[in-house]
């Protein structure tokens, strides 16, 4: 039996459920995941311990870069090498280009392991990333039997970097859809619902600004906290909406269900996201949705005027006229919902699967050659 490594940074709720679901169904393959850390201080998660088979924690600090927009955090670990050497892999699959990733793939290209590049990533979202770390993805890339990339942009940006196309796949980020499948409740058609951190790469303030002035009649709901919700809240009352705002804070999953079961339209106005997991959570509850064209993933789960539209949220004028159209004619927003739950088949653990398993075969490939 072929034993297969998968190395990322936390667990998150929807690659726990996605790794479980390899492990359940590629039984030829013995896989173990390895976290550089256990968790972030600006993350919440509630995580299905029992879905965790196989799973290991390197001892690790974090190093916090704040940015413009938001933090980077980077888990500096340390054992990666011990535990690879008593893990035995046959092939290593690792999540972007992290110093954990980085000692890994030294560690394959001595031992003559083959190593699959994994990304989220793409340029918009790395467009202004150092000329070090420019190289340093040459260098994974470089080292690599095969690449995975979570969208087609996060494929682009591998290429560019240098991965081979012919072995270069896509797996897309998705979340378990039945577990989000949300059946209409209570729906109100001129409810907006946005999910997501208040922090200034999320852009809200764009959100509210093209909401000012709107003709027709709708509520705001916004799931999520941070930083910014001082100045959102300013900003609204600024704008003369603040009484069409609600501010529901951060929710779990069954809290968050309820909110998707209960509005009409679903917004994502964010600055920069490399797929936006939330686009698929609303898809799941039938809902149409307005996308940001800065959300790397939209080009892959928003078909135009279909099941939403994308817009650049700095153009004021164009995001409130997409909105409004969706506010005046609630029957054409149903409709839309109905479209975003027939698209979801591609995004299924089984579909998404194949791309991954695909990268990882064509390295074991590689390495008989």
């Amino acid at each position: 039996m072929k034993k297969i490594i998968i190395i990322t940074n936390i667990p998150s709720p929807y690659r726990v459920d996605f790794f479980y679901y390899l492990q359940q169904h590629e039984k030829k393959y013995e896989i173990h995941i390895i976290y550089a850390s256990e968790n972030e201080d600006n993350r919440a998660w509630e995580i299905d311990r029992e879905k965790m088979k196989n799973s290991h924690f390197l001892d690790s600090w974090t190093l916090k870069i704040p940015r413009r927009y938001d933090t980077k955090y980077i888990h500096i670990s340390r054992g990666i090498r011990t535990l690879l050497k008593k893990l035995k892999p046959d092939v290593v699959v690792g999540s972007e280009y992290n110093p954990t990733v980085l000692q890994a793939v030294r560690y394959c290209s001595r031992h003559e392991i083959p190593y699959v590049s994994w990304t989220d990533g793409t340029l918009y979202s790395e467009r202004n990333i150092s000329s070090l770390q420019k190289r340093l993805r040459r260098y994974v890339i470089s080292h690599a039997a095969a690449y995975i990339g979570s969208s087609t942009k996060s494929r682009e940006a591998q290429i560019v970097y240098g991965a081979d196309p012919n072995r270069c796949f896509i797996s897309f980020l998705t979340v378990d859809l039945d577990k989000y499948r949300v059946e209409p409740q209570n729906r109100q058609a001129d409810r907006i619902l946005c999910v997501g951190s208040l922090i200034e790469r999320k852009g809200v303030d764009l959100l509210l600004r093209s909401l000012a002035d709107m003709e027709a009649p709708f509520t705001l709901a916004l799931a999520g906290s941070g930083a910014e919700e001082e100045n959102l809240r300013l900003l609204a009352e600024e704008l003369g909406i603040q009484k069409q705002i609600e501010f529901l804070g951060y929710l779990q999953l069954d809290e968050l269900q309820k909110q998707y079961a209960e509005s009409g339209i679903f917004v994502l106005p964010t600055r920069e996201d490399c797929f936006a997991l939330v686009i698929l959570e609303a898809m799941c509850a039938g809902l149409p949705v307005v996308c940001s064209q800065y959300a790397d993933g939209g080009g892959d789960l928003i078909e135009e005027g279909v099941n939403g539209y994308i817009v650049d949220p700095y153009d004021t004028e164009s995001f409130h006229r997409q909105l409004r159209a969706l506010l005046e004619d609630p029957e054409k927003a149903s409709g839309m919902g109905q479209a975003s739950l027939k698209m979801l088949g591609k995004f299924r653990f089984e579909e998404v699967s194949y791309g991954f398993m695909s990268a990882v075969q064509t390295a074991l490939r590689e390495e008989k050659e």
